[in-house]
């Protein structure tokens, strides 16, 4: 099955901003516990 990765929106300064970006997945498929890849975004403010 294929993973839905879910989605960080920012407006141009804020993106800019960001300094690590991370899919979180699970190392494996049965320790998944959903479908979606949650996207972890870290920003310098």
């Amino acid at each position: 099955m294929p993973r839905r990765i879910d989605y960080q929106v920012a407006t141009p300064g804020l993106a800019g901003r960001a300094t690590e970006a991370v899919v979180e997945r699970a190392p494996s498929y049965d320790q998944r516990w959903s479908d979606h890849a949650p996207v972890t975004v870290t920003y310098d403010l």
